[in-house]
Parts: C-alpha cells; structure tokens; sequence
C-alpha cells in the first residue's frame, strides 16, 4: 500500500473522531446529568432547570411529588417544595417560566359545592402550592377529568376538561369537552 493511502485513511479517521467529540461536546451537559428514574417533569429556563420529582408512593394510587431546582445545568438539585402534594399515578404538569406552574391529578371526583379540585398553581417556583378552584355546578356530571395542562390563547389561561355526564334526554351517559378559563393565574377556573 502506498503512502498517500495512508494519510487518506488517516484524514477520514482524525474527521469522524472529531465529529464524534464535537457532538459528545454539544450533548455534554445532558449526558453528565440525567434526570432520575423519579423524575416526572423537567424544564429548562436559561440556567435553570425545574422538575418535579416524585417522592415516594401513596396509598390510593397516588404519589407524592414535590419540586427540585437546578442553577448549575443538573448537576445538583435542592428541594424547593416546602410540603409535597398528592397526585395521581398518571399526573400532567407544566411550567410556564420559573415562578408559575401547575400540577394536576388526572381524574377529579373532589367535588363540593359546585367546586371541583384536582389542579394545583404555584406563583413561586414549586415552594408553596395552592389547590385551585373549577366551579362547574351540573347535577347530571359524574366524573370532570382535566384532559391536559393549561394553555394560553389570545393571553387567556385555559384548561381543557371533560365532563361523564347524563344526557339531557336521560338516554344515557356521554363526555362532553369543556373548556375553563381563569383570569386570577389559575387560582380559580370557569366555563368559557
């Protein structure tokens, strides 16, 4: 074999290793610090890195889920939560920026009054949350499950439900889509 066969070989091979070690390069920071097998939700604001991390499970099919923070890209988290809060096993959770966030248990069964709770809002970044309020009075409802997190359209904070109710012309049960909107940043939810 010749010699420029040689170096031919070796410019591809020096070519595909930095390939590779800009890649490892760029992926680094995900690669150093997974998240756990606990971890349910992460989100990423700049330097900032919020998850919620489950804690342990709870009788019921629950869990016990809290908030942890990161300011060094995930190589340490410290818990943030003062109380951790009780959430179905198939929870859905978002953060809007690093202060406002929501965690919500799948079906709602907790009613009183017309009020229904099932959705928790924190306004500071996982320390404290508050249950929030979805005033849907309806006699004929038996279950309001919140189909998925809130969203905003046209800068108004909306929550997509469904209610098992009775049919008007009592023939039956069917679900029916709502949507709820807020204007107290989740605290308490209306029908549109």
């Amino acid at each position: 074999m010749n010699k420029k066969y040689f170096i031919t070989v070796g410019i591809v091979f020096l070519t595909i290793v930095s390939i590779i070690l800009i890649i490892f390069s760029i992926n680094k920071k995900e690669i150093d610090y997974p998240d756990d097998e606990n971890t349910l939700y992460s989100v990423k604001f700049d330097n900032i890195i919020l998850r919620f991390e489950r804690y342990d499970y709870v009788l019921g099919e629950n869990q016990l889920v809290g908030v942890q923070k990161s300011t060094n890209h995930g190589k340490d988290y410290v818990d943030i939560s003062e109380e951790g809060i009780v959430v179905s096993m198939e929870p859905k959770f978002i953060f809007f920026d690093e202060k406002f966030g929501f965690a919500i248990k799948k079906t709602n069964n907790n009613k009183e009054n017309g009020v229904y709770y099932g959705i928790y809002v924190t306004n500071d970044g996982g320390r404290k949350f508050e249950l929030s309020k979805i005033n849907y009075d309806n006699p004929n409802i038996e279950v309001l499950t919140i189909e998925d997190v809130p969203y905003y359209e046209d800068k108004i904070l909306k929550l997509p439900c469904s209610a098992y109710q009775i049919k008007e012309d009592n023939s039956g049960y069917e679900d029916k889509k709502l949507i709820f909107v807020s204007r107290d940043n989740g605290l308490t939810w209306n029908l549109e």
